[in-house]
């Protein structure tokens, strides 16, 4: 496969990542996913710098492996939660970092292959970016109680009157366990009176809400950020690339916390990008899943 995943914001992201000021370079990559962003870090740090690369997809990992052979001198791959980056890194033989760059979207490999991620066809519903973790979308359509639903369509998918929906799904699995994409659309449909197609910015609110609470994505994010931060030498950077309000608003909370008026433990954050940077529009007419994107990037400090 050639087109496993389009990096987006691509080669700004790796130029705010690598400081020219520092020589030898510990980079984090901590969504590997095709390899692009990992690649073209590869070509820009120099021979005695290292790169380790993350992904809890192992579909990921085994593209990226054959993808990225000839730089086996710089980087390390590994399959992991880049929630997890201090102990991830201490694993290699490092207790710092010059550089983390996360790409939070999907890859396109995961819409077209991989079960329950895309409403653009009939699937199981399992969403699991790592296929070792126990919790699938299924489980909470038909497990979770109707408030537990509630939160979770409400948070993290910012759905109006919620509790209709979840109401709709509880009334749904008394009769039939929902197993399905195509089963949970009809659903969506019915209870909602659509004639024809669901609107797709409704679909893909439910989707993401599902999908956030399946791989805890907003508490690993949070995570790891405060871990990289610490981890992070001075004039290292951070450089994250988000997709939806969720998790931007957590990113720029984190930036705000550690903005370098407010110092704390010694260090603080320069922030680099002082308007967030989206992709322009020849990057979109391309790539029309680059269309949300935002680019967020930090510089550590000591006052």
């Amino acid at each position: 496969m050639t087109d496993y995943h389009n990096p987006v914001l691509l080669y700004s992201a790796v130029e705010f990542l690598i400081n020219p000021r520092i020589e030898e370079h510990v980079i984090f990559d901590g969504t590997l996913g095709g390899g692009g962003y990992s690649e073209l870090i590869c070509e820009k740090i120099s021979a005695t710098s290292k790169l380790i690369s993350v992904d809890k997809d192992k579909n990921a990992l085994e593209y990226s492996k054959n993808r990225l052979k000839n730089w086996e001198n710089k980087i390390s791959l590994t399959y992991g939660n880049f929630a997890n980056v201090k102990n991830i890194v201490e694993c290699f033989g490092f207790s710092n970092i010059t550089g983390i760059v996360l790409d939070l979207g999907l890859s396109s490999y995961q819409l077209n292959f991989e079960d329950g991620f895309s409403y653009m066809k009939n699937t199981e519903l399992d969403m699991r970016a790592d296929k070792n973790s126990s919790l699938k979308a299924a489980d909470i359509l038909n497990g979770y109680s109707e408030k537990e639903l509630n939160e979770v369509f409400k948070n993290y998918g910012e759905i109006n009157r919620a509790e209709r929906l979840s109401k709709a799904i509880c009334a749904s699995r008394n009769k039939m366990k929902i197993d399905s994409t195509g089963n949970f659309i009809s659903i969506i449909k019915n209870e909602y009176g659509f004639k024809s197609n669901v609107p797709v910015k409704f679909l893909s609110k439910i989707f993401q809400a599902l999908r956030i609470e399946v791989n805890n994505e907003l508490g690993d994010l949070m995570k790891v950020l405060e871990e990289a931060f610490n981890i992070l030498v001075t004039g290292g950077r951070i450089v994250v690339i988000s997709y939806h309000s969720l998790e931007d608003r957590i990113v720029k909370n984190f930036f705000r916390k550690y903005y370098y008026k407010t110092v704390i433990s010694g260090k603080s954050l320069n922030i680099l990008t002082k308007k967030v940077i989206k992709p322009e529009y020849t990057e979109v007419r391309q790539n029309p899943r680059a269309r949300s994107a935002k680019l967020r990037a930090g510089e550590v400090m000591v006052i």
